[in-house]
């Protein structure tokens, strides 16, 4: 009877023990599922821009005589709001000119939405050993956003998160 009684509170302290160190261990699982989702923000913010960059040469494409009198060109900042320009090209027919102008209005807007303080620009150049008879220009689509709150929760150093697309229409 002594013996048994020796051994009673031994399977309660192991019990105990094993709570802790399992429970250290889910802590651990938590931690790293927080700075997975942290690092999620980021990366989702990187793909809009990417898309948003697709997006504009897609229309610049749709609307290649407009691009290629380089319409599309230009910058904007975190600050610039766009206005709406005066042809609705959704519901009704545009020239190349006042397309292109919606297309900027809509792409201008959609950024906006997407990417905290972004701002852009586009260029349209013509290619080193392309002559201008061939109709190929080289766009390039820059995009800058501000990744703070992500780089914050991670509590790394904040600078600005950029994106630069450069192809041939």
């Amino acid at each position: 009877m002594n013996q048994l009684r020796a051994h009673a509170g031994f399977t309660l302290l192991e019990v105990l023990v094993t709570v802790v160190i399992l429970s250290l261990g889910m802590l651990g699982v938590a931690g790293v599922l927080l700075l997975v989702h942290k690092n999620n923000a980021s990366s989702y913010m990187e793909q809009q821009a990417v898309q948003q960059a697709y997006d504009i040469l897609d229309r610049m494409r749709a609307n290649r005589s407009a691009a290629l009198q380089g319409l599309y060109d230009g910058a904007t900042t975190p600050s610039t709001t766009p206005s709406a320009p005066a042809n609705n090209c959704s519901s009704g027919a545009c020239t190349p000119q006042q397309m292109a102008k919606y297309d900027l209005w809509q792409w201008q807007t959609d950024l906006a939405n997407v990417l905290p303080a972004a701002a852009s620009s586009i260029s349209t150049t013509t290619p080193a050993g392309v002559s201008s008879a061939n109709q190929d220009v080289q766009v390039t689509v820059a995009l800058h956003w501000s990744d703070a709150p992500a780089l914050q929760a991670l509590k790394q150093t904040v600078k600005p998160a950029s994106y630069t697309l450069t192809t041939v229409l």
